[in-house]
C-alpha cells in the first residue's frame, strides 16, 4: 500500500506508513491474528523462535515444559554473559552506555569492553564480602553505570539484586533489605540532582544489620577477577518491591532465564530495534522499566542505552531534547507525566533541537491523556514516529499491550496483548489467563506465587474495538507519576503524627502526575482552620520520612469521622466518589454513621492544598 503523505488522520486515528518494522511486518489484522492465535495455543512453537537469541551454555529442551509447568527447562546460561560478555568478546570497542550528569557537561561513555571490567570489579568486591549465590544484595544509587553495573555485577555471581530508588526514605530502604534478608548494600556517599547535592549516606540507618559497601570508597583493581556462576530456570535475578493492598510494599521475585527471554524478546518485537540504535529510556533503575529497558533488554541486544541522571528542566527544559541531538537517539521512551510537564513549556525548546534521528517514540507507566499523546507524537516525533503506548506491570516483567497491529493508533488506547500472553476483561478489571516468561515468580515475605489460573492486575480497562483501553487502578493504589503507591503506605504514614486519630487516602486525578493523594483526616482533638498549618506540615513531612519525596497528599481534607460499616470498615468507595466529584453516592444502605456523609460533602470541596500551605524545600 502506498500513499502520498505518511500520516493518516482521521476521528483521532493515526496509521503510521512509514520506514518502520517490527521484527515481524504486520501486513494486515489477519497477520496478528493468526500469529497471536497459534502464540496463545503453542507457545512453545513461538517462543523457540526467539529461545535462539539467547547465548547458551545447555540449550533448553523446550522453551515451555507442559509436564513441569516450567520455561527453559535444562537450559543453562547467564543474565549477564549474554548482556556483557559476548558482546565484549565481539564487539568490545562499541559503545554500551553513555551517561548523562546533573550538569550540561557531564557526559560519560562506556564500551562494553570497560562495562565488562567495571562488572568484573564490582562482582570481586561482593565476593570479597562473602556474598555467594542466592545471596540478596541492595543497591541503593542514583541513575549511573555503577548503579546499572552493580545489578549486572550481582546476575554475574548468581546474587539476587535487590534495588531500592535513590528517593524513597531511609524507613521505606530499611523495610525492603529487612523483609528481603539482604545480605549486603551497594550504595554511594551522594550525588546531584537539579543543581541540589542529595547525601545518599545519611540515608542509610546506623542500627543496620547489614554490610554496607560505599562504592565511592573502593579502589577498583584492573586484575579483578569475577567467574561466571551459571544459571538454570530455577535461579533468580531480582526482587523488586512494588505497592501492596496490606498497607506495606511487596516483593515481587522474578526468575533470571525467563525473564530474560520475556524482556528481550518484547524489546526486539515492539520496538523493532536494529543493531545501530541508540536507544534512551528516561527511567530509573529504581522502577521495573529501568530493570528491563534501560538495563537488561538493550543491553542483551548489545544496543547503546543512554541514562540519565538529572533532572529534565534542569538547567533549562530541553535537556532531554538537547541528548537525543547530541547522541543521535532512534528510539526514545518515556512516561507520559514528563511529557505532560514538558508539554507546559514553549515548543520552541523542542524545535530548537535536532531530532530528526527518532525513529520510534514509546510511553509507559500510565495512560496517557490524547493532548499530551499528539503532542508528543506532533512536536516530538514530527508526526513520523509511531508511538508504543506500553502497558505493563512490575509483576509481568516487561510489556503486556502495546500497538501490534498495522501500527493504526487512537491516542491513549494502548492496543493489543503481546504474543503468548492471554488477556481478558472481566468486571470492568483486566486480567491474564495464562502463564508467560514474563510473569513474577513470588511475593518474597507472603510466601505466594501466581494462580495457575488467573492473574488480576488490579486495573481497571475497556475494549475500544478490539484494541484495549486502560482506565487506571481499581484497588487502593495510586499511580502518582507512573509510581505505583499503595494508599495503605499513605495511612500508615499519616497516622505516625501525634494529632492524628485515624485517615483514608484516595486517588484523584491530576493533570500533570496522572493521579494524587487526597487524605481525609480525623484528629484526635478538633482545631481551628488556621491552626490546620502546622498539622499538614506534620502530615506531609511524615509521608516523606516514611515512603519519600514521591508520596505526599496533595489534598488533605480535616473531618469529624469516617464513613464505617457495622463491622467499622471505612466506606472507601464512597470517600473516592467525593473526592472525585460524584454525586450519587454509592454504599449509603451501609453506613452506620450516614450523619457525617453532609459533613464530608462540604468539606471535600473546599479542601487544603498542601503546596501552598506547606512550602517545603
Amino acid at each position: 500500500m502506498f500513499v502520498s503523505d505518511s500520516i493518516l488522520l482521521q476521528r483521532d486515528k493515526f496509521l503510521i506508513l512509514m520506514n518502520f518494522e517490527h521484527e515481524i511486518v504486520w501486513e494486515n489484522a489477519q497477520v496478528y491474528e493468526e500469529v497471536y492465535k497459534n502464540s496463545i495455543k503453542d507457545p512453545n512453537e513461538f517462543w523457540m523462535r526467539y529461545v535462539k537469541d539467547i547465548a547458551w551454555k545447555r540449550v533448553p529442551n523446550s522453551a515451555y515444559d507442559n509436564e513441569k509447568k516450567e520455561w527453559l527447562f535444562g537450559g543453562v546460561t547467564n543474565v549477564c554473559y549474554n548482556c556483557v560478555d559476548r558482546h565484549a568478546a565481539k564487539t568490545s570497542e562499541k559503545t554500551a552506555i553513555i551517561w548523562h550528569g546533573d550538569e550540561e557537561n557531564e557526559r560519560r561513555e562506556i564500551s562494553y569492553a570497560e562495562l565488562q571490567q567495571m562488572v568484573i570489579q564490582i562482582a570481586s568486591i561482593l565476593k570479597s564480602h562473602g556474598i555467594k549465590k542466592n545471596d540478596v544484595v541492595g543497591i541503593y544509587m542514583p541513575m549511573t553505570p555503577e548503579a546499572v553495573a552493580s545489578m549486572l555485577a550481582c546476575a554475574r555471581i548468581g546474587a539476587i539484586h535487590l534495588v531500592v530508588f535513590a528517593g524513597f526514605s531511609p524507613e521505606a530502604l530499611k523495610y525492603r533489605l529487612t523483609t528481603s534478608n539482604a545480605k549486603a548494600l551497594l550504595t554511594i556517599t551522594s550525588f546531584r540532582r537539579g543543581g541540589k547535592e542529595i547525601k545518599l549516606a545519611k540515608n542509610i540507618p546506623s542500627d543496620f544489620d547489614i554490610d554496607v559497601i560505599n562504592l565511592d570508597n573502593i579502589s577498583f583493581s584492573n586484575n579483578a577477577e569475577a567467574g561466571i556462576e551459571w544459571q538454570t530456570s530455577e535461579d533468580n535475578l531480582f526482587i523488586l518491591y512494588t505497592s501492596g493492598s496490606s498497607g506495606t510494599p511487596k516483593g515481587v521475585l522474578h526468575s533470571a532465564l525467563p525473564y530474560m527471554l520475556y524482556v528481550a524478546t518484547t524489546f526486539k518485537v515492539i520496538f523493532g530495534i536494529r543493531r545501530d540504535d541508540v536507544y534512551f529510556c528516561t527511567s530509573d533503575i529504581g522502577w521495573i522499566t529501568g530493570h528491563s529497558y534501560i538495563t537488561y533488554a538493550p543491553l542483551f541486544h548489545g544496543l547503546t542505552t543512554v541514562i540519565f541522571s538529572g533532572s529534565p528542566t534542569y538547567p533549562q527544559a530541553d535537556r532531554y531534547w538537547k541528548i537525543i541531538e547530541q547522541e543521535k537517539v532512534s528510539i526514545f521512551y518515556t512516561a507520559p507525566t514528563a511529557i505532560r510537564s514538558l508539554q507546559m513549556f514553549n515548543k520552541k525548546l523542542v524545535k530548537k533541537h535536532d531530532l530528526s534521528s527518532l525513529r520510534v517514540l514509546g510511553t509507559v507507566g500510565e495512560p496517557i491523556n490524547k493532548s499530551a499523546w499528539k503532542w508528543y507524537f506532533e512536536t516530538v516525533g514530527n508526526k513520523k514516529c509511531p508511538i508504543m503506548d506500553t502497558w505493563w506491570q512490575t509483576e509481568t516483567g516487561g510489556i503486556i499491550l502495546a500497538p501490534l497491529r498495522n501500527l493504526e493508533q487512537t491516542p491513549g488506547v494502548a492496543g493489543k496483548p503481546f504474543f503468548g500472553v492471554e488477556t481478558d476483561i472481566i468486571d470492568g478489571e483486566l486480567v491474564i489467563k495464562n502463564k508467560f516468561p514474563g510473569l513474577y515468580k513470588a511475593i518474597v515475605h507472603e510466601h505466594t506465587t501466581p494462580d495457575d489460573a488467573l492473574y488480576k492486575t488490579g486495573d481497571g480497562a475497556v475494549y475500544q474495538g478490539t484494541d484495549v483501553k486502560i482506565k487506571g487502578r481499581m484497588d487502593d493504589v495510586i499511580n502518582i507519576s507512573g509510581h505505583r503507591l499503595g494508599t495503605a503506605e499513605f495511612e500508615c504514614a499519616i497516622n505516625k503524627v501525634s494529632e492524628v486519630k485515624e485517615s483514608a487516602v484516595v486517588a484523584i486525578p491530576d493533570e500533570l502526575k496522572g493521579q494524587t493523594a487526597f487524605a481525609y483526616v480525623v484528629l484526635t482533638s478538633p482545631l481551628e482552620r488556621n491552626d490546620f498549618a502546622e498539622i499538614v506540615k506534620k502530615i506531609v513531612n511524615s509521608t516523606r520520612n516514611n515512603i519519600g519525596s514521591i508520596a505526599k497528599p496533595d489534598y488533605i481534607v480535616f473531618v469529624p469521622d469516617l464513613p464505617k460499616t457495622r463491622s467499622g470498615k471505612i466506606v472507601r468507595k464512597l470517600l473516592r466518589n467525593l473526592a472525585n466529584g460524584g454525586e450519587n453516592l454509592p454504599e449509603l444502605h451501609s453506613v452506620i454513621n450516614s450523619e457525617v456523609i453532609k459533613i464530608l460533602k462540604v468539606s471535600v470541596k473546599n479542601p487544603i492544598f498542601c503546596p501552598d500551605m506547606c512550602k517545603l524545600k
